[in-house]
């Protein structure tokens, strides 16, 4: 029986380890290139006007931090037997701190965009770029403090699952120092950031969304036009608030329910990492959606790789240009000396003023 059960934890570590090696690079390579260049075409002169811009340019830099904080360290766990938490206690909490940070500030700013959309189609309140400012601000400063407990209270220190006498150091709550945080941590803790930054704003997100749709359909019957535009545009941000809930509440429900015992078997291992990497998926998509679902992103897009071309062929060019100067030079440099000697002969007999002698004398 025991053999049995070590062979199928083997079976369940391999497996997992080969999953997280192999689909994490894909996602984190699609996650930089699709947040950078999101980024930077969404913060382009005719884009930036618009508020909603801002706050997706500054999510694409949450999904970034959230990407490369949690799936990065878990891939080098899982390739390299590395964790970057276990370097020293300091390592251990400004990591865990960043992680939970950039975690906790996607969900709230993808919320804030959809209720910011709501009140500008619905003409119901408008907001300049100095309040956007303030609101991003805000959140941002709101998350920074909410989550500071785990730089405080997380450390390099004794496994708080395993006997304490038998398991390694590892970046976890002192038990025996902090009793009272550990037991707010482990059984409060889960469930109120469930509720704060997974079930409110999806509901926002999923809410305002379909308000949205309403409020379009509403403006195109007073209209009498056809509005197949805002119709799709509607229709794709409804769509990204289905697979933000489809790939990200698994995850965060998973791991807010499930008991610490089961947390360290095989199986939870395995699952765990399936439902991390489609969290995780949800923050490198958004480039794609993006584009199916903006008209102007797609423009802005084109414009902007153009740039990007022309620009390295500017560069080639200069390249090319430098380069053929640098073998003039040294062409000129390595002229033999006789050579020398003919042209400086040849100079002298063209010297303008024995020229000017010759002519005289020709008079």
């Amino acid at each position: 029986m025991n053999n049995t059960t070590d062979k199928l934890s083997y079976t369940h570590v391999n497996l997992t380890r080969w999953v997280s090696s192999t689909i994490t690079p894909i996602i984190l390579l699609g996650c930089a290139i699709g947040n950078i260049v999101s980024f930077f075409v969404l913060l382009r002169p005719r884009l930036r006007k618009e508020t909603t811009s801002i706050y997706l340019a500054v999510l694409c830099v949450a999904e970034m931090g959230t990407c490369y904080t949690g799936l990065l360290r878990q891939f080098l766990i899982d390739a390299f037997s590395l964790d970057i938490r276990s370097i020293n206690g300091f390592s251990c909490r400004i990591h865990i701190y960043l992680t939970y940070v950039f975690l906790r500030l996607a969900p709230l700013i993808l919320a804030l965009v959809t209720l910011q959309r709501y009140l500008f189609v619905g003409q119901l309140a408008l907001c300049s770029l100095k309040q956007t400012i303030i609101q991003l601000c805000s959140c941002t400063l709101f998350v920074l403090i909410a989550e500071f407990h785990l730089f405080i209270y997380y450390d390099f220190t004794h496994s708080d699952t395993r006997p304490r006498n038998q398991s390694p150091l590892e970046c976890t709550v002192d038990t025996l120092r902090h009793g009272k945080y550990y037991a707010f941590r482990s059984k409060i803790y889960p469930k109120l950031s469930l509720v704060l930054y997974t079930i409110i704003p999806l509901a926002i997100i999923i809410i305002g969304n379909a308000l949205l749709i309403r409020k379009v359909r509403e403006a195109s019957r007073r209209s009498n036009s056809k509005t197949n535009k805002k119709r799709s545009i509607t229709r794709m941000l409804y769509a990204v608030s289905i697979l933000y809930t489809v790939l990200t509440s698994p995850a965060a429900i998973f791991l807010a329910l499930a008991p610490a015992s089961y947390q360290l078997t095989p199986r939870f291992r395995l699952e765990w990492t399936l439902l991390r990497l489609l969290f995780y998926l949800c923050h490198s998509v958004n480039f794609l959606l993006f584009c199916a679902s903006g008209s102007t992103f797609r423009q802005e897009l084109v414009v902007f790789l153009k740039a990007i071309s022309c620009c390295c062929q500017l560069n080639c060019t200069d390249r090319k240009v430098k380069h053929n100067d640098v073998k003039l030079n040294n062409r000129v440099r390595f002229i033999p000396d006789d050579t020398k000697r003919n042209y400086a002969e040849q100079n002298q007999k063209l010297n303008p003023s024995k020229l000017a002698d010759n002519s005289h004398d020709l008079l």
